[in-house]
């Protein structure tokens, strides 16, 4: 028995299980005879991720606006030859910020104090607001029916109406006309101001009163902070290596994701070098993409294989046979070939078409 060695299987290991695999099944012995009895290819499966760490380095004049503490900052004289460790592992992107040495300024700003004349009431602490405002109850155009807010009363016809004016009417203080003007404003069309209340003025909102705002420029603390800085940062890119040869069947594959005993390997280093019993086709594919990228200061490279081989034999015209290692010995799929797969559609072809010509002579 094959028993998983940790070398991949050979041609007659594969005849082998196969044979196994068929003798189990009818009851007696199967054998092929010699391996060119049989055709055997090999259609290895791979799976291929490889994770790059590269950095990038951003250098500029920093502003803050008042103090910083700026201590517990690395601090670098060279950017481009400033050294950094490589990521603990790939997978966790990092931020790194720096201070250049001796580049750290303080200074007062020209507001002195972090406060800032208020550019909306200019330093007055309060805004012109108008004494009156436009009657709400009567909206300033029907104030007084005898004098319409003019302080002149009408003729005496209009006197005498205002007798039969409705009673809810107050006596107007511009006309003295009874019962004729807006109870509200009594005749005046206006109302005291509720903002100002009649004062003519009102608190600056920006500044609440005072006339002065926290400077902007400092942020009010009257102090401004400038550096030289540098950014580093460190990313992670995924890259999957893909073989452009056909894959096997779908039913084949999963079954060996399922039961397969496949071999994984981790490279760390760009020197490590490919785990051995790799196939020629995945190390083929694996190899150009190994090369170093720009920036690039660490690398994972996860490689997971399982070694797939497939037989089709004379002695078996129907059926082809997908053999790869388990855990405890060669696993073996089998298949319908392509010969039996055409047979069978062609059949099915044929009887649809016989049903066809039924239903027609039925109907």
């Amino acid at each position: 028995m094959y028993g998983t060695p940790s070398a991949p299987p050979t041609d007659e290991d594969v005849l082998q299980a196969v044979e196994r695999h068929l003798s189990a099944r009818s009851g007696g012995p199967v054998r092929f005879g010699s391996p060119a009895a049989v055709r055997i290819t090999w259609h290895s499966l791979l799976d291929c991720r490889i994770v790059r760490t590269t950095e990038t380095r951003v250098e500029s004049t920093r502003v803050h606006k008042g103090r910083i503490d700026l201590s517990k900052r690395p601090v670098y004289t060279d950017l481009t030859t400033y050294k950094t460790e490589p990521p603990p592992e790939p997978g966790r992107p990092r931020r790194i910020e720096l201070v250049q040495r001796d580049s750290v300024r303080e200074r007062a700003c020209e507001c002195g104090n972090g406060t800032w004349r208020c550019t909306q009431c200019e330093g007055r602490g309060d805004l012109p607001c108008d004494t009156t405002v436009v009657c709400a109850a009567c909206r300033g155009l029907d104030p007084c029916t005898a004098c319409e807010g003019t302080g002149r009363a009408r003729n005496r016809a209009s006197a005498r109406e205002q007798d039969t004016a409705p009673s809810e009417r107050v006596r107007c203080a511009k006309c003295r006309s009874p019962r004729a003007a807006c109870p509200a404003c009594a005749g005046r069309a206006r109302t005291e101001c509720p903002k100002c209340h009649g004062g003519g003025s009102v608190p600056c909102p920006q500044c609440k009163g005072s006339g002065t705002v926290p400077h902007d420029a400092c942020a009010g603390t009257g102090a401004i902070t400038t550096w030289t800085g540098a950014v580093i940062e460190q990313r992670d890119r995924a890259e999957e290596v893909t073989l452009p040869e056909r894959r096997p069947p779908g039913r084949a594959r999963r079954r060996a994701r399922s039961a397969g005993s496949w071999r994984e390997a981790v490279l760390t280093s760009s020197g490590a070098d490919l785990p051995a019993g790799l196939a020629d086709a995945h190390r083929a594919a694996i190899t150009p993409r190994l090369g170093r990228s720009p920036g690039e200061v660490a690398r994972r490279v996860t490689i997971r294989h399982l070694p797939l081989a497939r037989l089709a034999a004379d002695h078996e015209p129907d059926r082809v046979f997908y053999v790869f290692p388990g855990l405890t010995d060669l696993e073996v799929v089998p298949l319908p070939s392509r010969r039996q797969v055409l047979r069978t559609s062609a059949v099915g072809v044929a009887v649809l078409v016989v049903a066809l010509l039924v239903l027609a002579l039925v109907l």
